[in-house]
């Protein structure tokens, strides 16, 4: 039983360290170490090119942030039209303001909160 397991081995288990075992192992290490390398390039060029787009929109929101936030008749219009129909009746719109910037990471928590918040608002007309 034992001779039959140590030829399964081919003569490994006799500690005969042969040169092919040698190159057997350099290639190996070396193919495990070249995929981590290139592994690594891939995740360091992802890097850069996160940081560069970062850049590029603190860069645009900052220009954004500098000019005068305008909105156009039509939408004036519509919005004003919109809230005429919920209220029934006439009313001056003062001021549109954005509540959270589009970049604003909202929660379910926080969600959930101002669609109660806005439901409340609503008018209930007779029945």
């Amino acid at each position: 039983m034992i001779g039959s397991i140590s030829g399964i081995f081919c003569g490994f288990s006799s500690g005969n360290f042969t040169t092919e075992m040698g190159i057997l192992t350099l290639v190996g290490v070396s193919i495990v170490f070249s995929v981590l390398s290139i592994i690594a390039l891939v995740v360091t060029g992802f890097k850069r090119l996160d940081d560069h787009w970062q850049k590029q929109e603190e860069k645009a929101s900052e220009q954004a942030l500098e000019k005068e936030p305008t909105i156009d008749t039509t939408t004036l219009l519509l919005i004003s039209a919109a809230a005429a129909t919920v209220v029934d009746g006439r009313f001056r719109v003062r001021k549109i303001r954005r509540l959270l910037s589009p970049k604003t990471k909202r929660t379910p928590w926080s969600s959930r909160g101002r669609l109660v918040l806005q439901g409340s608002h609503t008018i209930r007309r007779g029945k």
